[in-house]
């Protein structure tokens, strides 16, 4: 009976989790993972055809998937919602007083991304920690973790607790080169190799100048630093210490999104080791939070102008405003061969409609290698004569280049003007 109840409660969790991710809208983040993952699926090479700033096991993962059952969005959010699903039953197998906290803080942040898959493989490290598990096996999990986001490469860090049985890092850091030197060896091969170091690595010493948001969220995250590390200090867990080193999810942006990744296991610990007789009778009561993400959902599909969009965004609703843009794009432009989108919304528009993506789709500051901006206006001023480029009238703001806006907009010949946008031609 009670595995009966736990297959349903995991159905359960499932359905929801894919509701409120589908029907919700499809930020930024959401539509730049898709696209990444849809250019693996339809033969594109990572890193030399389209630039991204993070290490590569997300999209080559989900793009294997929707090249076996179909490049459909609608398929790259049924295996997404498996991510949290299998965090929860792990948790619920292993550590299930602290279920309740941590589908509810992950509800919140549930829009299909790398953040959490690293959630994930954080909570298969802790496990395997508590179960002792082969020290290889762990070195894998965090080789896999830091090909999902290099920052996260310090959690490799924790198992210094072992510092006394030199043995055990040793196994773990072979374990942890194996699937990098496996990703490695096929990048050198693809000749991919270059532009993979240049943007996952040579992107961070810019992506941490250019996009460090300093907030609350910067006290927020050193106040739980230091919390930890009082915690640590009393228990000496290395689960602790997987914890700590995981808040540099945050950085560096230190919104709320990213905040609330970096509490999840926080809170996962706190509760796991929590005895409050007052907490515990009452948290029953938090399960009604789980409302405040459908809720959201109804909003938005109600009070938002949205719209099924089109090619690799169809079956999805999409706000139309992003519809309208790339409508008014195809109806204004009659070729759009050789063009390049300095914009935001530029996966948008060429998911919406069905071009090609190129290497400079994603013109934010940090996601452009070492010294990326001042690459990319040598790139294009080196482009043969008539290439197009069309920008917003007005500079956007927030993460995109301004300094690549701004030479193309002194530089190149205005071609045309129409809706918010300008085309202009090397």
């Amino acid at each position: 009976m009670n595995n009966k109840k736990n297959i349903l409660l995991m159905i359960t969790l499932y359905i929801y989790f894919f509701i409120i991710t589908y029907f919700a809208i499809a930020n930024y983040d959401v539509i730049w993972n898709y696209g990444f993952s849809y250019n693996v699926a339809k033969g594109l090479k990572l890193y030399n055809d389209f630039n991204m700033v993070i290490t590569p096991l997300y999209p080559i993962i989900f793009g294997i998937i929707l090249k076996i059952f179909g490049c459909n969005i609608i398929i790259f959010y049924l295996f997404n919602a498996l991510i949290p699903v299998t965090m929860f039953y792990l948790i619920h197998k292993f550590y299930k007083n602290a279920l309740l906290e941590v589908v509810i803080l992950t509800a919140i942040v549930s829009g299909p991304n790398y953040n959490l898959l690293c959630l994930l493989l954080l909570f298969i490290l802790m496990i395997m920690e508590d179960k002792k598990k082969n020290d290889y096996l762990i070195g894998i999990i965090l080789g896999l973790i830091f090909l999902t986001k290099s920052s996260m490469g310090l959690l490799s860090l924790a198992s210094l607790y072992y510092i006394k049985d030199f043995k055990k890092i040793i196994k773990r850091i072979i374990g942890f080169l194996l699937p990098n030197i496996i990703i490695l060896i096929y990048f050198i091969k693809e000749k991919i190799i270059i532009n993979y170091l240049n943007y996952a690595f040579g992107s961070l010493i810019s992506f941490g100048k250019d996009n460090l948001n300093y907030s609350i969220g910067i006290l927020i995250t050193i106040s739980i630093i230091i919390y930890l590390v009082h915690i640590y200090h009393k228990k000496k867990d290395i689960k602790i210490l997987y914890i700590i080193f995981f808040q540099i999810i945050s950085y560096p942006i230190f919104n709320g999104v990213h905040i609330i990744y970096s509490i999840i296991p926080a809170v996962f610990y706190i509760v796991t080791n929590n005895k409050n007789t007052i907490y515990l009778k009452y948290r029953k009561y938090l399960s009604i939070a789980l409302l405040a993400p459908l809720c959201l959902t109804i909003i938005q599909l109600t009070t938002i102008d949205m719209d099924y969009g089109s090619n690799a965004l169809k079956n999805k609703l999409i706000e139309t405003r992003y519809i309208n843009g790339a409508n008014s794009i195809k109806n204004s432009i009659t070729n759009l061969d050789n063009t390049y989108f300095i914009m935001y919304e530029a996966y948008y528009d060429k998911l919406l409609l069905g071009l090609k993506i190129n290497q400079y789709d994603l013109i934010l500051r940090g996601n452009l290698g070492y010294d990326g901006e001042n690459k990319v206006i040598k790139y294009f001023d080196s482009l043969p004569p008539n290439t197009q480029f069309i920008i917003h009238k007005e500079y956007g703001g927030g993460h995109l280049s301004k300094k690549v806006y701004n030479h193309i907009k002194k530089n190149y010949q205005l071609y045309k003007s129409f809706s918010i946008y300008e085309v202009y031609l090397k």
